[in-house]
């Protein structure tokens, strides 16, 4: 635009005070005191900011008003709309300007998902997952996604849809279903093809005509020309085009076929040649393109000619730098650019900025620190420098070795689980270089190292089926050599922790966490044998071999002491203290379990999954809640239940959610207070097949099975508990079946069925013995006894005695929760034997020793049975013909 025609149109004069002023050296500039006014709305909503991952758009959106709201109609009237169109032509950038001006209008925020940076549909979920503000630890990362946004009002903007089409497609079709709130925006050179798909097709920016004699005002009344021009004269101080350049401009638009991209790179070097000398160049480069890439589709050939001219138009050292950045699949840092590029007379990271004028680097400054991008089609271009120039290998071994040294630096830093969070964002990066190491003729062992530092990245961020993925590849890598032992033994380590997540207490799991046992112990590595030790114990807790754990603690109790690490002995302190806590050995683990607790308490940042297994400091405090309980605290351990739930949300880490919810379910059945059950039952069964940890969902149903008994809601209870105890067996997490085996023989003796009952009592007695597991042995006695009792009748010699040793056991572990519960079967026995004095003196006993819990429903029905045994005594006492009466009343009493 003229400089002489804008004085004209702010009417400045010779007698007035100048608005514009030319400045040597500098160009021109405004002058004229300015004042800012917000414009309205415009703080309307101030926390719009934080519910988004759109990055900031430092240009104007020129040429596409009519579009954003053609695409607004669009997406109010539907909930999927895709944007198709080619390379360049500004699918992204439109995309992200609607997204803004729509941000208000969905409450649970907009969230970019970048497909670019990977090739294989498989990864989709994951990055998906990594978009959005929620964390997911499963193998089926997409059911966690679907969970996570399904009752929210989202806009999903997937960019870059077109190399995985039919993996999104999938993965769209999948969220919209589940996600009736949840609307969705992707950008693709082609269609979903899927039901509801509403399709824009984005065209060009419009063109002048190709005519020599264009003026410069019919120019400008065309989007592209005014692209060129706002783009040329952001680099160009004292940029005009007049009625003699116009024509010129139109033809480098036109000669791009008004593709945005394009014209954009191109706008950048008219300081460099002027737009007559632009137009000349942009010729030859695009001929000669055309003739070097006869493969490339035609939609194509424009803008590779566009990026080509750039390209060439760099300095030698700019060309070196520009093509080593394309070995980048995703964003990157300063640092690792200057890092992967080989030295030499150049200052890399002014390079950097220089691609970024321009325009062929954009930038992202965020709140962690600034990251930069090729564009898509740039980078691809770039690449392609690479391999014709044979420098690929040696841009990824580089590559290699910087993300390698940054990701060890993440994991040994004193934030190192913050960091290992934060790294993600360098996982598009560690993918490519992967997936050229571990190609045919890639570096296998630049791969396996890489994979060696990534194992906290992924652990940490739950990213657990791509762990299981890339570990599995790099220990099928590895060389049959002692020096890649240590490299063995961490891969194993996080294969082994991952699949116990995904895929239960297998063999292979196991497998796994004892190859990575068995080299940290050659090596004498005491830190890396603690950390896979405890892995290991928790496996085998959940494998049910009790007696294995008890002995793999000792070693770790003789390990400790050869490790300065106090996080170490916290954690062993917490396994020791469930260990403990299974062998009935209360005050003990309680003690311990309160120690462990003390330390998470003033160390709240300390790493869990990533570096050993599990969330200890949630371990620690439901082992006190189940200590509690079992001790007849019955206040208490409802008080620590729910503030272990309670903790466990904080953290936000499903794994620790669920690890918390199958303590405090059990306790809250055990209570009998239904509502908690009831809540907390339904958020574990969630929370476990949103994130595909099928052990916890098996529970889940086991637990809602005894919900229904509670409620005499038989027939429902049943189908659920059976099926719940046989995936609990294929799962090999005994430690859950062999106690449900026992809910299953009470269901039963309650619906009449008492031979059944008293195999399943059997089969679980027999295998809680088996196990050792002395802290479930009083009411696997106590269930047979009522087996027995249904099975022979209330004069069973058998039942009783199951009863009294299920007591007796009881009190001899100080377990007066149990206690409790065994006193009232035998208490209701014993009345049905005509043996009331017995029964209330047995009862009384038992309930005189609970100091609180008074209110529980537990107490309060053993209260009002020993009350109804007291009345039967004062009678039988006064009248002695009361003792050939049956005590209706105690005995409607004793079923309440």
């Amino acid at each position: 635009m003229q400089v002489a025609a804008l004085r004209r149109t702010l009417g400045e004069d010779d007698n007035a005070n100048p608005y514009i002023v030319n400045i040597p050296g500098r160009g021109y500039r405004f002058v004229a005191p300015i004042r800012v006014l917000d414009e309205p709305g415009q703080h309307d909503h101030p926390s719009v900011a934080a519910n988004h991952n759109l990055p900031a758009q430092l240009n104007r959106l020129i040429g596409r008003d009519e579009a954003v709201q053609t695409l607004k109609q669009k997406l109010a009237n539907g909930r999927l709309v895709s944007i198709i169109g080619s390379a360049g032509v500004g699918k992204t950038a439109l995309a992200l300007r609607l997204a803004e001006t729509m941000l208000p209008q969905f409450e649970h925020g907009v969230w970019l998902v970048d497909l670019a940076s990977i090739t294989d549909s498989s990864l989709i979920s994951s990055v998906i997952a990594s978009a959005l503000p929620i964390e997911v630890r499963s193998s089926d990362a997409l059911s966690g996604v679907v969970f996570a946004v399904r009752s929210k009002n989202v806009l999903l903007v997937f960019d870059n849809c077109e190399h995985l089409i039919e993996g999104a497609a999938a993965a769209i079709s999948t969220i919209l279903l589940a996600a009736d709130r949840t609307k969705v925006l992707i950008t693709s050179r082609e269609p979903l093809r899927i039901n509801g798909e509403q399709v824009f097709s984005l065209p060009p920016l419009s063109l002048p005509p190709p005519q020599a004699d264009l003026r410069l005002k019919d120019a400008l009344a065309y989007p592209a020309l005014q692209l060129f021009v706002e783009r040329a004269a952001a680099v160009t101080n004292d940029f005009e085009l007049d009625d003699t350049t116009a024509a010129d401009a139109a033809q480098v638009c036109i000669r791009l076929d008004g593709n945005p991209l394009a014209i954009e790179i191109a706008a950048a070097r008219v300081s460099a040649f002027g737009v007559k000398g632009l137009a000349g160049r942009l010729e030859d480069r695009l001929s000669l393109l055309e003739d070097a890439r006869r493969g490339t589709p035609a939609r194509h050939r424009t803008i590779a000619a566009a990026i080509d001219w750039s390209y060439q138009l760099l300095s030698e050292h700019e060309q070196l730098v520009f093509r080593c950045l394309g070995i980048f699949s995703g964003s990157f840092s300063l640092e690792a650019a200057v890092a992967i590029v080989p030295p030499g007379d150049h200052d890399t990271a002014l390079i950097v900025a220089d691609l970024v004028c321009k325009s062929l680097l954009s930038v992202d400054v965020g709140e962690n620190g600034t990251r930069f991008r090729l564009p898509e089609i740039a980078r691809a271009f770039a690449l392609g420098k690479l391999i014709d120039q044979s420098e690929q290998d040696m841009l990824a071994a580089n590559l290699a070795s910087c993300l390698t040294a940054m990701l060890r630096k993440c994991a040994d830093g004193p934030n190192r689980v913050q960091m290992a969070r934060d790294a993600v964002k360098e996982l598009d990066n560690v993918r490519g270089v992967l997936d050229w190491a571990f190609a045919a003729n890639g570096k296998k062992s630049a791969g396996v190292a890489l994979a060696v530092a990534a194992v906290p990245v992924w652990l940490e961020n739950s990213l657990l089926a791509e762990c299981i993925a890339w570990t599995s590849k790099a220990v099928d890598r590895l060389d049959p050599t002692a020096e890649c032992e240590r490299d063995e033994m961490v891969l194993k380590a996080a294969l082994g922790l991952a699949m116990m997540y995904t895929e239960g207490m297998t063999g292979r799991t196991r497998e796994a966490l004892n190859r990575a046992i068995e080299i940290a112990v050659s090596l004498e590595d005491h830190k890396w044998e603690l950390r896979v030790r405890l892995a290991f114990v928790l496996f085998l807790h959940r494998r049910g071999d009790l007696k294995a754990a008890r002995a793999e603690i000792e070693r770790m109790d003789r390990l400790v002491s050869d490790i300065d690490e106090p996080i170490a002995v916290a954690m062993v302190k917490s396994v020791k203290a469930e260990s403990l806590y299974f062998s009935a050995r209360y005050p003990a683990a309680f003690e311990l379990a309160v120690q462990a607790d003390s330390y998470f308490q003033t160390h709240p940042d300390t790493s869990t999954i990533g570096r050993w297994g599990v969330n200890h400091s949630i371990n620690a405090q439901c082992v006190m809640a189940s200590v509690d309980w079992c001790e007849g605290r019955l206040d208490r351990a409802r008080r620590t239940s729910l503030a272990a739930q309670e903790a466990a949300e904080r953290n936000g880490h499903p794994t620790a959610i669920c690890q918390a919810l199958v303590w405090c379910c059990t306790i809250y059945l055990r209570m009998e207070e239904l509502d908690l059950a009831e809540a907390a039952i339904l958020r574990l069964r969630q929370l476990a097949e949103a994130n595909n940890i099928q052990s916890y969902v098996f529970s889940a149903m086991a637990f809602e099975s005894r919900l229904l008994f509670l409620e005499q809601e038989f027939e429902r209870s049943e189908q659920l508990l059976r099926t719940g105890i046989i995936n609990l067996s294929d799962a090999r997490y005994d430690n859950a079946r062999v106690p449900f085996l026992g809910r299953l023989a009470e269901l039963l003796a309650a619906t009449g069925r008492p031979e059944e009952a008293v195999l399943a009592s059997t089969e679980s007695l027999d295998r809680t013995r088996a196990i050792d597991a002395l802290g479930m042995l009083p009411d696997a006695l106590r269930i047979h006894g009522t087996a027995l009792q249904a099975l022979e009748g209330s004069q069973s010699r058998a039942a009783e005695s199951h009863f009294r040793e299920a007591i007796a056991m009881s009190r001899q572990q100080g377990a007066l929760g149990w206690e409790l519960k065994a006193a009232e079967c035998l208490a209701d026995m014993l009345r049905l034997q005509g043996r009331i004095e017995e029964a209330s003196t047995l009862l009384g006993r038992t309930l005189g020793l609970f100091l609180e819990g008074h209110a529980t429903a537990p107490f309060r029905r053993a209260k009002r049975i020993l009350e109804g045994l007291q009345g039967a005594v004062s009678k039988e006492a006064s009248d002695p013909a009361v003792r050939a009466l049956d005590p209706g009343g105690i005995d409607g009493l004793s079923r309440r």
